[in-house]
């Protein structure tokens, strides 16, 4: 009996993310243990079959992330999956 694996598809994909570290000034760190509240960031990745992936815009604006998956999307006839809903 053959193996059988499901690839999945070539897609491209809007994951959000917030930005959380440590503030440094001059090469020092400010608030030591402290996380810092960035705003959210959102990427929009084209994810490949084999695993290969690949950011194709980061900004902080959700609405201009399904505006660029949209057209990443049109460009490589591939199917858009957003992750952050």
């Amino acid at each position: 009996m053959a193996d059988s694996i499901i690839a999945a598809r070539d897609r491209i994909e809007i994951v959000g993310a917030t930005d959380r570290g440590l503030r440094a000034r001059q090469n020092r760190l400010a608030a030591l243990g402290v996380p810092m509240i960035c705003p959210p960031r959102f990427l929009v990745m084209l994810i490949e079959d084999d695993g290969g992936q690949a950011v194709l815009w980061d900004g902080t604006s959700y609405e201009q992330a399904i505006i660029e998956a949209e057209r990443c999307s049109a460009n490589w006839a591939v199917p858009v999956m957003d992750r952050v809903v």
